[in-house]
């Protein structure tokens, strides 16, 4: 008997018997259902993650710290000038400008940026109230969307949040392009009575839209290297804190090099991470909460092997009589088992078409409410739902039903054509 002639059977059969067809498939539907859902949030969430990474780092950037050893339950030894203790017991090492010119040394480096933390008292200007300022040093590797002007490349320009052009009374975005704003430092390392302070006054370049995929994504005032170097200088020189850094970026001569050049830092004792470590990271934890999503999708899976058994079973014995006449007419054991393991085939499909289906259908209506109530910015979707995955997972689920119709299919092979035919 040809294949196809037993899969349009196979089909007639299932037919005849929706109810139950019905019902066996949508507890396969059940688990595709769920794993489809979650390979789409994996997927999402893997591309968020790399969305992120792209717009804030470069695939030449690598960031070095020293190694730190964050246990405080003893006491710690001395390491030098370069370890800021905290009140905790913890400590924190830094970088030194001999670690930085080491770096710099090394071969195939292109560049070393030190990580500047900037204290500054506050930020106004004149006739508006005063505001704590978050100042950073502004990396033209972050993607950001402005508003309104552009980047900050000239000595004395800053870009500002739309949070600050707003609380310094700025009455649109492009009104403070071109405005001075004053940041006010404290030196910390003068010995006076009263606070030594110095106003920076900087004009504003460029006003940013806070972004999902931005690190600068809270408010912030950016400023160029140069002036974050000299707000450092003014506010540090004099403590012991002074040429010491948090870190630093590190730019190789080209992407292909990256991790030569990581290899050679670490050589050195250093800590660095690379936009490639960072991705495999997240990735890392991304994949933990699929695989427990998954879990729940094939637990209800194998549920459903037992429904199709059961069903297949059921079929068996209330065709038996069919089975008999069939064999008579010369139909081959072996066709008759291939008729009911297409039968469990269908009941596969139509689970996993179901299961898949809503999966998508669910998905896409969730994907904007989940975008807004994350804040995750126009465009972003934390579930995508990838063909090849969906196709995959219908094909798995038929393949685990014929499976599960094996024992029934044998069954109704081995039965004797009279016999069968003498049932009631």
């Amino acid at each position: 008997m040809r294949t196809l002639d037993i899969i349009a059977r196979a089909s007639r059969s299932i037919r005849q018997a929706k109810a139950r067809t019905l019902l066996t498939s949508l507890a396969i539907g059940v688990g595709a259902f769920t794993i489809t859902l979650a390979l789409a949030a994996g997927a999402g969430g893997r591309q968020y993650a790399q969305d992120i990474i792209s717009a804030n780092t470069n695939t030449r950037e690598l960031r070095v710290t020293q190694k730190q050893n964050f246990d405080a339950s003893k006491p710690q030894k001395y390491a030098g000038e370069n370890t800021q203790v905290f009140g905790n017991g913890l400590s924190f090492k830094q970088l030194s400008q001999r670690d930085l010119d080491a770096i710099a040394k090394l071969p195939q480096v292109a560049s070393v940026a030190p990580i500047y933390s900037l204290n500054v008292q506050y930020a106004t200007r004149a006739g508006q109230d005063k505001y704590h300022a978050q100042v950073i040093a502004f990396d033209g590797n972050i993607t950001q969307e402005y508003l309104a002007g552009g980047a900050a490349t000239k000595p004395a320009s800053t870009v500002i949040s739309e949070g600050y052009r707003e609380a310094l009374g700025f009455t649109s975005n492009q009104a403070a392009i071109g405005q001075s704003i004053n940041l006010v430092v404290k030196q910390a390392g003068a010995n006076s009575p009263q606070p030594v302070t110095k106003t920076f006054a900087i004009k504003v370049s460029g006003v940013y839209k806070s972004s999902s995929l931005s690190f600068t994504n809270s408010s912030s005032i950016q400023v160029t290297g140069d002036l974050a170097k000299e707000i450092y200088t003014y506010n540090q020189q004099g403590t012991p804190s002074y040429g010491l850094f948090m870190g630093a970026y590190v730019f190789a001569d080209s992407s292909d090099v990256t991790d030569q050049v990581k290899q050679s830092i670490s050589s050195k004792g250093f800590e660095v991470q690379t936009a490639k470590d960072l991705m495999s990271t997240i990735f890392q934890f991304i994949n933990v909460l699929q695989g427990i999503l998954l879990g729940f999708g094939v637990l209800a899976v194998l549920t459903s092997v037992f429904g199709i058994i059961n069903t297949q079973y059921i079929s068996v014995l209330e065709r038996t009589q069919q089975i008999g006449l069939m064999k008579a007419l010369g139909m081959r054991r072996r066709d008759v088992g291939r008729l009911f393991k297409f039968e469990a085939a269908w009941i596969g499909f139509l689970g996993g078409a179901i299961g898949a289906g809503v999966a998508i259908a669910a998905g896409t209506f969730a994907n904007p409410l989940i975008t807004k109530a994350l804040a995750l910015g126009t465009g972003t979707n934390l579930l995508i739902f990838e063909p090849l995955s969906v196709v995959a997972i219908i094909v798995g689920l038929m393949l685990v039903s014929v499976g599960a119709g094996i024992l029934p299919a044998r069954k109704a092979a081995k039965l004797d054509p009279i016999e069968a035919l003498r049932t009631e």
